[in-house]
């Protein structure tokens, strides 16, 4: 190996002259010297018979010792047949396909991933969710310079203002788009959420609140048939205790969707949150409430317009108006939801798959569900009519007479 030929003080002391002069170090590595006083490093070096030269950088950003070991990793390449020019074009490529794969990017990508297995609603809150509280904290910057500590930052607001059950729910939709910029390429290293499980506080798991049992609801359907508000909001979770359907496939239900002829409404895939279009089967009380309904909001096409007759209601609407109707008491709309599961099934009378198929809950036996296509459509006819019976029931504060089960 040839001996270093320059030295530090050399390389400072360097003078430019009226045409560019280089100055070898040994081994192929020279300072080039600019008549305007600039001066480079480059490494001269033969791959596959032809002479080429790499441009290592500039002085005094670069130092001569730097520039040694720049030069010594490009020989490396030459001998193992790697063309260092092409390698560092390759390198510059891929730095700056990472500067523009963003957190937002792959998190849009991953949402339209997602697009095909979730509800349109469940898509919108993922979005508010990312758009409130994680993009203008890391939305722009590069997804493989994100720490976990970034990402705690991120999280600890929401969990300073209390938010978290939704806290709990963005963490774990970011964990899903780490996870997906990893099987993709666009991440190198661990999953930057994964650490974070048991640093934050998290919510008590009591689900949506709802009535305690039978007296409570009765003293709530009875102030819902006082309700003085808008008649639009009370049918609405009128509607909602009937059908117990979620409120965010209520909300944006559109008349196209009934046939009250049949008593049947059809909701679109693309409104479930199982992604399969779901029959409701209608008691004779929905389809009363749907007649009421329909000279109010029918001109609109849907069942509950906003105050921009092309959006639903929100469903803040529908909580502010549980609230309205008894202030002192927990319940929400989701909670009508899980108040005709606990009765149905205590009630006993009718299956448990029957029930399942009226709340459209996904089998959570993956085989079982792929072969299991029944939609039990005269069972649940019966829990429909029973079930409305039962509110009606719990209203007028009368005795309940016992379903009479028939065949099956």
């Amino acid at each position: 190996m040839a001996s270093e030929l320059l030295s530090d003080v050399e390389v400072r002391n360097a003078k430019p002259a009226a045409k560019p002069r280089k100055l070898g170090d040994g081994n192929g590595l020279t300072l080039l010297v600019h008549p305007n006083g600039s001066k480079y490093f480059q490494l001269r070096y033969t791959l596959h018979g032809k002479e080429k030269t790499l441009q290592l950088g500039s002085y005094p950003d670069m130092s001569l010792s730097d520039a040694r070991v720049k030069a010594a990793e490009a020989r490396k390449l030459v001998s193992s047949g790697t063309d260092p020019v092409q390698e560092k074009r390759r390198v510059e490529v891929e730095r700056a396909t990472e500067a523009e794969t963003t957190f937002r990017s792959v998190a849009d990508e991953w949402l339209q991933l997602k697009s095909s297995s979730i509800s349109i609603s469940y898509q919108d809150k993922i979005v508010a969710t990312f758009t409130a509280n994680v993009y203008p904290k890391i939305g722009k910057q590069p997804i493989n310079t994100i720490t976990s500590p970034d990402l705690l930052a991120t999280l600890r607001v929401m969990e300073a203002r209390g938010s978290l059950e939704l806290m709990g729910k963005c963490r774990a939709w970011l964990g899903q788009v780490f996870d997906y910029a990893k099987a993709t390429g666009k991440l190198k290293g661990d999953n930057p959420v994964s650490c974070l499980v048991g640093v934050l506080k998290t919510a008590d798991r009591e689900g949506y609140p709802t009535f305690a049992n039978r007296n409570d609801a009765s003293v709530f359907i009875r102030r819902l048939t006082d309700y003085h508000g808008r008649p639009e909001t009370r049918l609405a979770i009128w509607l909602l205790l009937l059908t117990a359907k979620r409120p965010s496939e209520l909300r944006a239900a559109a008349w196209q969707e009934f046939d009250l002829d049949k008593a049947e409404w059809t909701i679109p895939k693309e409104r479930m949150k199982t992604r399969q279009p779901h029959t409701v089967t209608l008691s004779t009380q929905a389809v009363a409430a749907l007649k009421e309904l329909q000279p109010l909001t029918s001109y609109t096409g849907m069942l509950f317009p906003g105050n921009d007759p092309t959006k639903p209601i929100s469903e803040m609407t529908l909580t502010k108006a549980f609230k309205l109707l008894w202030p002192e008491y927990r319940i929400v709309p989701h909670g009508c939801r899980h108040f005709f599961s606990t009765m149905a099934n205590e009630h006993g009378q009718f299956r448990h798959d029957v029930i399942e198929a009226a709340l459209a809950h996904k089998d959570k036996d993956a085989i079982r569900a792929t072969y299991n296509r029944a939609t039990y459509i005269k069972e649940r006819r019966e829990l429909a009519q029973w079930w409305a019976d039962e509110l009606e029931a719990m209203r007028d504060g009368g005795k309940v007479l016992k379903f009479k089960k028939g065949k099956v």
